[in-house]
């Protein structure tokens, strides 16, 4: 499960235009979240530990740190995790065995003590296909699995997302303070965005003779996106889920998606399979699973999709005086010159950033090494 905000509702009417405060204990909204399933296959397993906000929170995270996590397994052995940071706990590779049943344990530095219920090792069948079809709401990619013993039922997927984009303007030039601009590489020209799935992406066939899950919508990406300029590619891992954890998913997609009015699905208290030992009466929110996380990459280019982005990027001529180049705009950008007769510089072109250096435009340079 990708790392979510949980936060506490306080529902009014909108007429109510008198702030009101909720008198809420620290213990009531400060509850441990855990996230993350144990990888019974090949690969890491990583656990995210964090707090739940107030509303009133201006901070998005709350993680949990020097704490102690540790897989045990009901016919025995032991698993610890370390921790790599931000709330983070991570195991290169868990011994699990399907079939067999194992919990989780945590121990918080204020020495509270957090156990999951046993949960069975499940193998997910892999994925078919990862499939995109373009519509006028944009592209929308599905996965697509079956599982040919009709054992599985119950899906969830998540997702990280790359894609390329590009300078409108190829740099030849390079302002570096004041009014002193070189010819050097220029600025970046070429770079990489990435994102990760925010949302509870799940899907059942218990109402389907067969175990077979066709376009199961993952992700639309609106038109213009900047996703689809170049080249796109989204990796995509599947889960299996028992009954108990689909519902428990379930109910907190509802929770935490479908919000927005008072006609909406209103909140609804969760109870996973992590509990406080230290205090019963206290809440966890979280929903321990174990399955191996089989995984499927596609690529798809502009080209592939007909896709259009368009970048509003004018142009403007400055004279190469020190006082030209020192007034002008901020958030311009040299990217070529006009040369007078024998060589000398007459006047630079500039652009807004976004248009000649990707990297004001939350680019990285790096280029992925399954590029």
């Amino acid at each position: 499960m990708r790392r979510l905000k949980f936060l506490f509702f306080v529902f009014v009417f909108a007429t109510c235009r008198d702030k009101y405060d909720f008198p809420l204990r620290e213990t009531d909204v400060s509850l441990l979240v855990v996230e993350g399933v144990l990888n019974a296959g090949q690969g890491p397993t990583t656990i995210a530990l964090s707090r739940t906000l107030k509303l009133s929170d201006k901070s998005t995270i709350k993680p949990v740190t020097k704490a102690k996590l540790t897989v045990e397994g009901k016919n025995g052995g032991t698993f610890p995790l370390s921790e790599i940071g931000n709330g983070n706990y991570t195991n290169a590779q868990l011994p699990l065995i399907f079939g067999q049943e194992y919990r989780l344990r945590i121990q918080t530095s204020d020495n509270k003590e957090y156990l999951s219920d046993y949960v069975v090792a499940k193998q997910t069948p892999a994925i078919d296909s990862i499939s995109w079809k373009k519509k006028n709401d944009g592209v929308t990619i599905y996965a697509n699995t079956h599982d040919a013993s009709n054992k599985t039922r119950y899906y969830k997927w998540d997702y990280d997302e790359t894609w390329e984009i590009r300078s409108f303007y190829y740099t030849e030039f390079r302002w570096t303070s004041g009014t002193t601009i070189i010819r050097s590489p220029g600025y970046h020209s070429v770079c990489w965005k990435y994102a990760r799935s925010t949302t509870i992406n799940l899907g059942s066939t218990v109402q389907l003779q067969s175990d077979v899950v066709s376009e199961a919508p993952l992700i639309v990406i609106p038109p213009l996106s900047d996703k689809l300029s170049v080249r796109y590619s989204i990796i995509v891992r599947q889960q299996s889920l028992t009954k108990e954890a689909y519902e428990y998913l379930q109910m907190m997609k509802k929770n935490t998606e479908s919000l927005g009015s008072i006609f909406d699905a209103q909140p609804s208290e969760l109870k996973g399979n992590i509990k406080c030992i230290t205090n019963p009466e206290e809440g966890v929110v979280g929903y321990l699973t174990a399955s191996s996380t089989p995984e499927k990459r596609i690529f798809i280019t502009a080209g592939e999709a007909g896709w259009f982005f368009p970048q509003d990027c004018p142009f403007v001529e400055v004279p190469n005086h020190p006082d030209s180049i020192a007034s002008w705009v901020p958030g311009y950008l040299p990217f070529s010159a006009a040369k007078e007769m024998f060589g000398s510089v007459a006047r630079y072109n500039f652009a807004p950033a976004g248009c000649v250096d990707c990297v004001t435009r939350g680019g990285d340079v790096n280029r992925p090494s399954y590029w």
